[in-house]
């Protein structure tokens, strides 16, 4: 139970920016929890909006894109030895930022909530869905070794390519 809590302790760290991928134990194991938990939260955030095959398919081939761009991505810089503590941290970390936001959308979407109460959880989504950038960013800026305007860059691609590929095979419609 302890290294559990160390382990979460690491990905609170990492979202402080405090620690890097790098500082993750290379574990198959570990990779594995943490994308099966990253599936079942976003599967929880697509359930909001679609049907469960819907939301299934989406969350499946929502982890297989973080998987295959960013083993790609690590791959193609000769990087390859870091996948498995990159691909943790990443999922470790969005994690805890789905966490927080699988309220903030469920709340948004409601019809009960007046246009202020709305505003400020857009807002806070917003918060959050940036933090979270700034999070991806930093985990490839010390996976690749790049300056953080560029892995800020990659992390906005990789999200277009993710959202672009996720809405050509599951449009957004109930």
């Amino acid at each position: 139970m302890n290294s559990l809590k160390l382990i979460i302790l690491a990905f609170f760290d990492i979202c402080r920016l405090r620690l890097g991928p790098q500082d993750l134990p290379t574990s198959k194991t570990l990779l594995g929890l943490t994308l099966i938990f990253y599936t079942i939260i976003s599967l929880m955030l697509s359930l909001i909006q679609m049907s469960l095959g819907k939301s299934l398919l989406s969350a499946i081939i929502d982890t297989g894109l973080l998987v295959i761009l960013v083993g790609s991505l690590l791959y193609f810089t000769s990087h390859y030895e870091r996948v498995i503590q990159t691909l943790t941290a990443l999922a470790g970390t969005n994690i805890l930022f789905g966490i927080p936001t699988i309220p903030l959308v469920f709340f948004i979407g409601q019809k009960s909530l007046n246009n202020n109460q709305v505003d400020f959880m857009v807002l806070l989504l917003f918060g959050v869905v940036m933090w979270n950038f700034i999070v991806y960013a930093h985990i490839l800026r010390n996976s690749l070794e790049i300056p953080m305007f560029a892995s800020f860059a990659l992390t906005i691609l990789i999200s277009i390519l993710t959202f672009s590929i996720l809405n050509q095979v599951i449009p957004m419609v109930k």
